[in-house]
Formats: C-alpha cells, structure tokens, sequence
C-alpha cells in the first residue's frame, strides 16, 4: 500500500495543480502533502460525512497511525473550539501505545452526543481538532471540519506578527499572536525571498503561534523592520 499525489513542481509559468511554483514558493498545498505524509498521523472522521448535529446515527470515528519502524507512546488529546473564544468546549484525553508500523482504532463518538455537550447547536459554529503528544516531545494534530469551511461563522482573529527575529542566515523566526481562533493562517513573503516555512496554512487554536521560515540562499541583510511579511487567514477571504 502507498500514497502518491500529482504533481510537485512546475517547469514553467503557468496556473497549474502543482503543489510548489515555478520559483520554488509552495503553495499552501505543499504544505498539507508534507503534512499528510508525516510518519505518525491521527485521523478523525465523520460518517456520514457533513452530518446535522441532530443526527443521532452520525459517528465520529478517530484513529491513529504509526508508520514508523518502532513502537509509539503518547497522549492523544481531541477538543471540540469555537471561534469566538480560545476556551474549549468539551476536550477528551486517550493514552496510547501504538505497535510500529500500524494503525490503531481508538474510539467512536456519537455526534450529537458530543454536539450537546460542548452546546453547539449548530455545525457551524464549532469544529474538531486533535492533538498527538507522543515520544517525549513531538506532535501532530489534524482537524475535523464539521461543515464546509465556507460555511463557519468566523470571527476577525485580529493575526499580529509579535516577533520577526533571525536566528540563522537561512532560518527567520516568526511570533504570531490572534484574539480569535483562526482558520488557515497564511503566511507570505516578498517575491525577492525565496524558501519555505516550517508550517503555513495552518489553523491557530491558541493565542500565539511560532514558525520559521528557511530561505534558500543566506539572507545577509537582514533588517526586521524592512522584512516584507504579509499574514492572512480565511476570514480575510470570506470579507472580500
């Protein structure tokens, strides 16, 4: 068994389903095949799928995936957030040990069970998102969208970059802070700046939220004030 996906690169100029440009930017594609690759996966689904949270039947299955040549331990942590608040709703804990090279069931919720609980009478207003600790010190999360992201009743996340400093000639780090959870938070760089962040596209569940971006060649005049850094998310989208 195996995943592949079509295709990586551009060899020329042209609007394409290629997940990295012409000039070597990845697009926020990119950055989820990096993510849905990654050796040691939680995965969350709904059956059936963009179910009414009155839907007594509806499931949200959750499992996780170790493909790594070595067994796995860690804390699974799966919460139910809102977008007008950091709080939880409702958060439910699993500890794991996972066999190497396998995919264990952990658990199914009923839907409108966990819908009451966290008070959310409507898909959307709420969404699922997990979180994975595992061998001291590494994670990885994945989210459940319970609607169509066009759909969510977001609210302005008011994304500030608190902190631009660099840390190597190749390596910039970036401190984002928001008052609202945020959806696909995208981060983008001058067109003169070539390279790729250590995440992008990624969903902010608490207030501040660090990445680094890692530039091809060594950026040797550096100057925070001047470095061209622009931060949307999908609320920026909705409002155009």
């Amino acid at each position: 068994m195996g995943l592949m996906y079509w295709q990586i690169n551009d060899i020329w100029q042209a609007p394409t389903w290629a997940t990295i440009e012409y000039g070597l930017k990845w697009k926020m594609g990119h950055y989820y095949v990096q993510h849905m690759y990654e050796p040691v996966y939680p995965l969350c689904i709904l059956a059936p799928y963009l179910a009414n949270v009155t839907d007594e039947n509806a499931r949200i299955s959750i499992y996780v995936i170790n493909d790594l040549l070595s067994d796995v331990r860690g804390q699974l942590i799966c919460s139910i957030h809102t977008f007008d608040r950091f709080s939880v709703r409702v958060s439910i804990a699993f500890d794991l040990s996972l066999d190497f090279a396998t995919m264990q069931h952990v658990t199914d919720l009923s839907y409108s069970t966990l819908m009451k609980r966290a008070y959310c009478s409507h898909e959307n207003s709420c969404i699922f998102h997990c979180l994975f600790h595992y061998n001291d010190g590494q994670q990885i999360e994945q989210t459940l969208f319970l609607t169509q992201p066009k759909n969510y009743q977001l609210y302005q996340p008011n994304l500030r970059i608190q902190n631009i400093q660099q840390v190597s000639p190749t390596e910039i780090s970036i401190t984002i802070t928001a008052t609202q959870p945020a959806l696909f938070v995208w981060l983008d760089v001058s067109v003169n700046l070539t390279g790729y962040f250590s995440r992008n596209g990624f969903h902010m569940f608490e207030p501040t939220r660090t990445v680094s971006f890692h530039s091809w060649t060594p950026i040797t005049d550096y100057d925070s004030a001047d470095f061209d850094l622009r931060l949307t998310s999908l609320f920026d989208v909705t409002q155009s």
